[in-house]
């Protein structure tokens, strides 16, 4: 099947009599025109909500409650409030980065994240305002999610746009292994609060500087001619959410962002059920971390070659057997780590899966405003599945 046939077989806004946009950059060239934009919207994400604040969030659970008397569960409670913020903030990010452009929204939320670092360490112990500080930190650091940056990635590729968009959104799994290496070491030198000063200086002096230099919107900019944004090809929002397929999207990644997220949270202590040691369990679970990383890259490729819904399918069929093989307390060692991995595949290609599915079905016309509202859905799934397994656990 030709590339062209593949696409209209997967994109049923070419059905609405819109003609797709023709960039330059559909040809072979995309890697080497975009770059630049798809290298600051990696590091964009990386230094974004999704990126180093999540992933370096645990790293001061301990040092807090040392500080303010705090218990474990006040303080890694205030996760909560990142994630109702990422959800509440998505659809109007979307909305406004569709009206006015990403660049400005991205740098402007940059900034302000940067910024929240630095009263952070203001904290006097008192846990409602640690809680209300990172439910701030969410509504002003909304224009650094996924959201924003993966529309400039999908306006620049269209014919490498999974590859594209796992690198784009790889920029979290690197956060995730230098992240909380770089914060342990500054709070044990300096204490808690160098700590969210080396985040925010990261955001402040790396992240935005590069994507300042380097984060170009659409490729018209580059000419001396067409500067002003094109009209982008695709469904209105209230067209897309007319479609079976934008409810399908949502309610099937509500439960899937519920079950995979549940089970990030607790691979540890599972596998220690099976038998594992606590050690053990660690180094096998750091392992998932290297396959969210991979697996990123690997699911892009395969988006670009096979149709998204049957890649989709394999991906979490694997997920689910390796699920079931943790039910046995007699799993051999070597199937747990295939379990692990293929959980790490899967939580690799979440977001990956959305947004390609969200630009390849309704197109780029309304896509910050479909996409996040798309990931409203994802999030509410990833705050409620946590707490339902640990009712399931404690109930049967």
């Amino acid at each position: 099947m030709t590339h062209r046939a593949r696409r209209e077989q997967e994109i049923p806004y070419l059905n609405h009599s819109v003609e797709p946009l023709v960039y330059p950059t559909e040809q072979k060239n995309e890697f080497s025109r975009g770059w630049r934009t798809l290298l600051a919207s990696s590091l964009g994400n990386a230094a974004g909500l999704s990126g180093l604040p999540f992933y370096t969030f645990g790293v001061f659970v301990v040092p807090l409650t040392v500080a303010f008397g705090w218990t474990r569960g006040e303080a890694s409670g205030a996760a909560s409030s990142l994630i109702l913020g990422t959800a509440i903030t998505a659809p109007f990010v979307g909305l406004l980065i569709d009206r006015i452009g990403t660049r400005r929204v991205a740098l402007a939320s940059l900034a302000g994240l940067a910024l929240g670092y630095v009263l952070l360490t203001q904290l006097r112990g008192s846990v409602a305002w640690f809680y209300a500080a990172w439910l701030a930190m969410s509504l002003i650091g909304g224009g650094t999610t996924p959201v924003v940056w993966t529309r400039a990635v999908t306006i620049w590729f269209d014919r490498s746009r999974g590859l594209a968009l796992g690198l784009t959104l790889a920029g979290s799994g690197l956060a995730s292994i230098v992240g909380p290496i770089y914060c342990t070491a500054l709070i044990e030198r300096f204490g808690w609060q160098a700590g969210y000063l080396g985040v925010g200086a990261i955001i402040a002096f790396l992240a935005i500087p590069l994507v300042a230099l380097l984060f170009k919107e659409y490729p018209q900019t580059e000419t001396k001619h067409a500067t002003a944004a094109p009209d982008l090809p695709g469904l209105t929002f209230q067209q897309a959410v007319r479609t079976p397929a934008y409810w399908r999207i949502a309610i099937s990644f509500l439960f899937i962002s519920g079950a995979i997220t549940a089970l990030l949270i607790n691979i540890v202590p599972l596998l220690i059920d099976r038998g594992l040691t606590s050690v053990e369990a660690a180094q096998m679970a750091g392992t998932m971390g290297i396959a969210v990383l991979v697996g990123r890259i690997v699911v892009g490729m395969l988006l670009d070659r096979f149709a998204a819904p049957r890649v989709t399918l394999v991906l979490l069929t694997a997920t689910a057997a390796g699920c079931l093989a943790l039910v046995s307390e007699q799993t051999p060692t070597w199937l747990l780590l295939l379990s692990v991995v293929s959980l790490g595949f899967a939580a690799a290609a979440e977001v990956d899966l959305v947004a390609f599915l969200v630009s390849r079905y309704f197109g780029l016309k309304a896509y910050g405003r479909t996409y996040g509202s798309q990931l409203t859905a994802f999030y509410i799934g990833a705050a409620i599945g946590p707490a339902l397994i640990g009712i399931a656990y404690d109930r049967f």
